[in-house]
């Protein structure tokens, strides 16, 4: 019987990562980690798999696109979550502070997280089926600050990826809101206004990818049938959306125009004096204005945001769409607990960013290893000895590798270290092993110095070109 040929091929959607991409993003990683430990948020790490009724009660279309687990007849339904906010808010309502035995969380409390999530979408560019996201959120303050600190998060955290040209868009979901208002929607026999106006935003969102006229077609489409949430507006609640997408300005002139159109709209003011509030925290926070845009079309598309809402592109790769977003979601927790609690966050699709930064040429892909010493043998029959050096560097906190091989010619050992990516070769024949010493070199500077075995530290301590 032939053995059946498996074609190593991997699911549209999912990612492989070999050495230089991996060792490019967890560089990435921890520039990130370092501008989100700065603002005291707190790692966290939650299952990969969750109960699907944890995951299936939003009502968006995120909801229809959870990865299910099959699972034993009499088990609960497994899923694998498609962002880090659900369990989040999972783990707040499981976890309540208890003053008297100093357990649970105690609010506010800020946290990050990451790992990979899963979405059960078509696959396409910058888009994947299982992505990293890194998140952070404050939980238990409807203070605008902690709104605020999520945009300066943001811009810092572009900075600290040497990226020079970006955007970060703000909106709030209570003008939205008001716009509802403003347009006069209606619920319908079938269909209440809450899902017309729903519908209204998930339109709005698109405003990038299809254009104004398109846009404004789609909100005067009549409903397909009966339970068809179209919103269906009049010309002239049209044209109200044209004026409110079209106001120019700077950031306070546009909020200023806003308050025009919205006259008599408390719901709408109210988020008019957040959007005012982070403004002017940002510029208490030294963060330039010319980063940040009140773009009154955003509108994110999860069910769950409540009032400020912000994303940011990059000018450079639009194509990109956006790779930092968020808002606050201050009623995602009632699923679980009855009660509403405050809370804003911002995530990272950490595998579009890594993309389109890998287009901008904006990563470093030359590390290939991360051993920095390689130890040749080219005598053999002294693996003992060559074993014992690896291992005496190993223990200086070096990362070293023992060349394994077959080849063990000089120039077939070396060009193997080369190849791997390494700094530095350690190279001890005949001569060396008689002496005791080891002829070390570097091949970053194409030095070779020849070093006894007792003044190993001092060299890798004066030579070595660590990754800070």
């Amino acid at each position: 019987m032939s053995e059946t040929i498996v074609k190593p091929e991997r699911p549209g959607g999912f990612l492989d990562f070999l050495p230089a991409d991996y060792l490019a993003r967890e560089s990435m990683l921890k520039k990130i980690q370092g501008v989100f430990r700065s603002f005291g948020f707190d790692p966290i790490e939650t299952p990969r798999i969750e109960f699907l009724k944890t995951l299936a009660g939003e009502t968006s279309n995120t909801g229809k696109n959870i990865f299910h687990i099959k699972s034993g007849a009499d088990d609960e339904p497994l899923a694998m979550p498609f962002d880090h906010t659900v369990p989040f808010a999972r783990l707040l309502a499981a976890n309540p502070y208890e003053a008297k035995r100093r357990t649970g969380i105690r609010l506010p409390w800020r946290r990050m997280v990451v790992g990979p999530v899963f979405r059960s979408d078509n696959p396409q560019s910058g888009r994947y089926r299982q992505f990293y996201q890194f998140d952070a959120d404050i939980a238990g303050t409807s203070a605008m600050m902690a709104d605020a600190e999520m945009v300066a998060l943001m811009y810092l955290t572009m900075k600290a990826l040497s990226v020079e040209h970006f955007k970060i868009r703000i909106n709030n979901r209570k003008v939205l809101n008001g716009l509802a208002t403003l347009t006069g929607i209606h619920g319908r026999d079938k269909i209440p206004a809450n899902d017309i106006t729903r519908e209204m935003m998930r339109i709005l969102d698109k405003l990038d990818k299809i254009g104004m006229d398109r846009v404004l077609k789609e909100l005067q489409d009549p409903p397909e049938d009966d339970y068809s949430p179209s919103p269906c507006l009049s010309a002239e609640s049209v044209e109200n959306i044209r004026s409110f997408l079209s106001l120019k300005g700077d950031n306070s002139q546009k909020i200023s125009q806003c308050r025009e159109i919205f006259q008599g709209i408390d719901i709408a003011h109210e988020g008019l004096d957040e959007l005012s509030s982070i403004l002017n925290y940002l510029r208490s926070m030294k963060i330039p204005e010319s980063y940040v845009d009140i773009d009154f079309s955003i509108a994110r598309g999860l069910d769950y945001y409540t009032g400020p809402v912000f994303e940011t592109v990059l000018l450079d790769a639009p194509e990109f769409g956006s790779i930092f977003s968020g808002g606050r979601y201050n009623d995602l927790v009632r699923r679980f607990t009855g009660k509403s609690l405050p809370a804003t966050g911002t995530s990272i699709g950490v595998d579009r960013l890594f993309a389109a930064l890998s287009h901008l040429g904006l990563l470093d892909k030359s590390r290939q290893t991360v051993t920095e010493v390689m130890v040749l043998r080219i005598e053999k029959d002294n693996d003992e000895q060559y074993l014992e050096i690896a291992s005496r560097v190993r223990c200086m906190g070096i990362n070293t590798e023992i060349c394994m091989v077959e080849d063990t010619s000089f120039k077939g050992q070396f060009n193997f270290a080369i190849s791997r990516g390494a700094k530095f070769v350690i190279i001890c024949g005949v001569s060396e092993l008689e002496k005791g010493t080891l002829q070390i070199k570097n091949l970053e500077t194409r030095k070779q110095e020849e070093v006894s075995k007792a003044d190993l530290g001092a060299y890798f301590e004066k030579n070595r070109c660590s990754e800070k």
